[in-house]
């Protein structure tokens, strides 16, 4: 009998450098806070019934937050090898429960954990960050900088069909008339590290709030004067970054109007998966993150889709997930007697507990 064996797949936990600044005032950009639901997530895959079954662990995409590590970091959009390696450590150091964990868990027998790159976290692209989190989690950790397919899966972050996080994995790094290269950044990035960080600061809630668009509709009511500056700022801003000569922003009129259209018109991940699924008879299941929000889809008899959300408090202004929500939701993967995947959309709830951190 085939031995039994799982893959666990989340997405978009974002983690920062911890919940506090050094001078002990809360990190603005800092999203994880639910180290504990996490160490108790990988016990929960170590302990009976998946004690004596094979594991692989899997963060398809922005498991890490490479853009800022605090709100007021310099060198916010400069990913050199050497910033970005400072940035890893300062993740590791304000998560040492999460990193415990992790390690704990891929130090077990048959246990294995695979790290996709998402938009949030190009800079595992470099070898020594890499190398870190390795020396940090295990040797069993690998990186895969596009897709997974494997055992009739794909599974990806989903970034690459969107025009404002889309990373050219061809033309990844700017080396021309540079002391040390940096990576090229999608238009997303910088919109949330020049954009929305500084927001923040006068509104803290502003990153967890979907669709933008819909704030932006509800503050012209209820918090005029903010949203008139907001939408004053962000016009500025296309202005700005369109016509700027910083290669790192080299972004077209055509690309701006890309971006606006998905803006207005959200573009639906599920039209790709559908996509993938019909192009390819021996792929059953696509997973993919990058919208963090949790949804399963039954396209045909073995066509199915799976975004894994994310691990995030979100505040939601549509009528589909009005009001503020944390939904630890992930994608477990299991194996029939023929060897053919099963897979679940799953909610972790964790253990019980009398108090949790809230900010």
């Amino acid at each position: 009998m085939a031995r039994q064996r799982y893959k666990i797949i989340l997405s978009d936990l974002h983690l920062s450098s911890g919940a506090l600044n050094e001078d002990g005032t809360c990190n603005l950009v800092e999203e994880f806070f639910y180290d504990d639901q996490f160490t108790e997530f990988l016990e929960h895959y170590c302990s009976e019934p998946y004690a004596k079954t094979d594991v692989e662990l899997i963060f398809n995409g922005d498991a890490l937050n490479h853009l800022n590590t605090s709100a007021d970091e310099p060198e916010a959009d400069f990913l050199s090898e050497r910033v970005t390696l400072e940035r890893t450590k300062a993740i590791i150091e304000g998560h040492p429960k999460f990193f415990d964990a992790l390690a704990a868990f891929a130090r077990k027998p048959n246990r294995s954990v695979v790290y996709l790159m998402g938009n949030h976290d190009i800079g595992v692209a470099w070898p020594k960050v890499q190398q870190l989190l390795k020396e940090r989690v295990g040797s069993n950790l690998r990186f895969i900088l596009d897709s997974y397919e494997v055992d009739r899966l794909h599974i990806e972050h989903g970034n690459r069909f969107l025009a404002d996080n889309r990373v050219d994995l061809d033309n990844l790094y700017l080396t021309r008339g540079r002391e040390e290269p940096v990576l090229k950044m999608p238009w997303g990035s910088f919109f949330v590290i020049h954009f929305i960080n500084p927001l923040k600061k006068e509104r803290p809630y502003i990153g967890k709030v979907y669709p933008f668009k819909f704030y932006l509709r509800w503050a012209l009511i209820h918090d005029t004067f903010f949203a008139l500056k907001t939408i004053s700022r962000l016009i500025f801003y296309f202005l700005k970054i369109n016509f700027s000569r910083d290669p790192r922003r080299n972004f077209s009129l055509f690309d701006t109007w890309k971006i606006l259209r998905e803006f207005s018109f959200p573009y639906n991940l599920d039209k790709e998966a559908k996509k993938l699924l019909f192009s390819n008879p021996d792929i059953r299941l696509v997973t993919f993150g990058h919208t963090h929000h949790a949804s399963y889809r039954l396209f045909a008899p073995g066509k199915e889709y799976i975004n894994t959300g994310c691990w995030n408090d979100l505040i939601g202004l549509d009528l589909s997930s009005l009001g503020r929500q944390l939904r630890l939701t992930f994608a477990e993967i299991s194996y029939d007697d023929k060897g053919l995947p099963r897979a679940s959309l799953k909610e972790w709830k964790g253990e019980h507990r009398v108090m949790s951190e809230i900010h």
